[in-house]
């Protein structure tokens, strides 16, 4: 497995992660929020993540560049 930590500010950055993945069809994925795990391919399971807290993008394979490149917007800096 891979992950790569996420962070929004609010629905809107939401949504904007949520189209940006759905670019990614074939990739297999979940995106975790403390206890709550929801389908990245899942418009309702994003809607009910709590972008305040920390989020976690889980893949089944490490995912190409390509992904990694249109997730960086994402990405939490260290």
């Amino acid at each position: 497995m891979f992950s790569i930590p996420v962070t929004v500010k609010n629905k809107n950055a939401m949504i904007d992660m949520f189209e940006t993945l759905s670019h990614f069809p074939k990739q297999v994925m979940v995106l975790k929020n403390g206890d709550n795990t929801v389908d990245a391919h899942s418009l309702m399971g994003f809607l009910t993540i709590d972008e305040s807290k920390p989020m976690e993008l889980v893949f089944e394979n490490e995912p190409n560049e390509e992904l990694k490149q249109a997730m960086s917007k994402f990405t939490q800096s260290a």
